[in-house]
């Protein structure tokens, strides 16, 4: 167990229930909310509750009225991101004003509520879910440049909302996911119902389960110990979320009275605009625990936005891990990286590089390659 679960089970046997898995206990003269996930009940926001941009402001807030968890959330990121904007992505974050209503006691639909454009969930940090869709309907995932995104899966639009579109690898659970059992709690849909990280069980993804226990078209499915919830699907539309299974809690999306009926079909159409300019990372996995390098090749030859800046990278990120020392020599960039000995195992990981620019002005030179590296025991 992490020390981050040790401090956040709740095992004082004082919460007093709320309605379905929900409970809350006082905790330091604030309210504690408590989700229970199978056998374990567990505190899941409180790590995300703090003000990592220095404005004063928690970035997540939590409250409850009858029947739904209330969560106010600044929607920015608690976790490394891309410098916005960059080369690839024009827009850059910015602090929202968010007031969710996460339904206590979810109710399945007797049809599936279509995805509306924006928010359809939200992490446990409080930073959104989108459908797999950019702005003009391509599949954001897979259909175009994905250089858009950053390593840690997100980036922002043009209003400055940092969102996910695919499962977000920087989004802490208080419980590491080690693919030894089934993938905790990373955020909820907008119905109530909670969205796990991939497993099933033991070195099974949820994705890769067949017959009546098979996902459905909204990435969702039951068990007894949990009831319905849904699985995120790395490198398998739709990727987070295809529909609502449940009756989604309206005043979360204007979209959402409007939606529809029925699950999302994808697109990924078209030639994809990434530029493969990291050819190859080696190894293509890192132990947990310890520091570790890894090399990135370049091909300059492969730039269509100009040539590749001489120097070495100022920013290298895979998944969630941040380059603590960074050499370059020729196209071959040397990156260290500090794992931490309950990181999340088995996913593949994105890499993003930056150069910044010496001309004052111009934006971060940005390349990336998704899914090159591995955390394994």
């Amino acid at each position: 167990m992490s020390l981050l679960a040790a401090n956040v089970l709740a095992a004082d046997g004082d919460a007093n229930p709320l309605r379905g898995r929900w409970s809350v206990r006082e905790h330091a003269g604030k309210p504690l909310y408590l989700f229970r996930d199978s056998d374990r009940e567990a505190d899941l926001f409180s790590y995300h509750m703090r003000d990592s941009n220095k404005d004063g402001i928690d970035e997540v807030r939590l409250s409850h009225e009858r029947d739904a968890i209330v969560m106010q959330s600044q929607g920015y990121p608690n976790h490394p991101t891309a410098d916005f904007p960059n080369s690839g992505n024009p827009n850059s974050i910015r602090v929202q004003e968010f007031t969710f209503r996460l339904p206590l006691e979810p109710r399945l639909a007797p049809q599936i509520t279509r995805l509306p454009m924006g928010p359809i969930g939200v992490a446990l940090n409080g930073v959104v879910f989108f459908n797999p869709f950019e702005q003009g309907g391509m599949n954001a995932v897979e259909g175009y440049s994905e250089v858009w995104l950053d390593s840690c899966c997100g980036h922002p639009q043009q209003t400055g909302v940092y969102h996910y579109h695919k499962y977000p690898t920087c989004v802490k659970s208080p419980f590491p996911d080690d693919g030894t059992r089934h993938s905790p709690v990373i955020g909820f849909a907008f119905d109530g119902f909670p969205i796990h990280s991939p497993y099933e069980s033991e070195g099974v993804m949820a994705k890769d389960v067949e017959g009546s226990r098979a996902l459905d078209a909204c990435n969702g499915h039951s068990d007894v110990d949990r009831g319905y919830h849904y699985h995120v699907t790395p490198g398998r539309f739709p990727y987070v979320i295809g529909g609502y299974r449940g009756v989604p809690e309206p005043s979360n999306n204007r979209g959402l009275r409007h939606a529809g009926m029925g699950a999302i079909d994808d697109n990924a159409e078209g030639k994809s605009r990434m530029e493969a300019v990291i050819v190859d990372v080696r190894p293509g996995a890192m132990p947990r625990g310890g520091r570790r390098e890894v090399t990135i090749i370049l091909d300059p030859a492969a730039a269509r936005r100009g040539p590749v800046p001489a120097g070495e990278p100022s920013w290298v990120q895979i998944g969630p891990y941040e380059a603590v020392a960074i050499d370059r020599q020729g196209d071959a960039v040397t990156a260290t990286f500090d794992i931490p000995a309950d990181a999340s195992v088995g996913m593949l990981l994105d890499c993003h590089i930056e150069f910044t620019p010496v001309v004052t002005g111009r934006p971060v030179v940005a390349f990336k390659r998704n899914d090159v590296m591995r955390i394994v025991e």
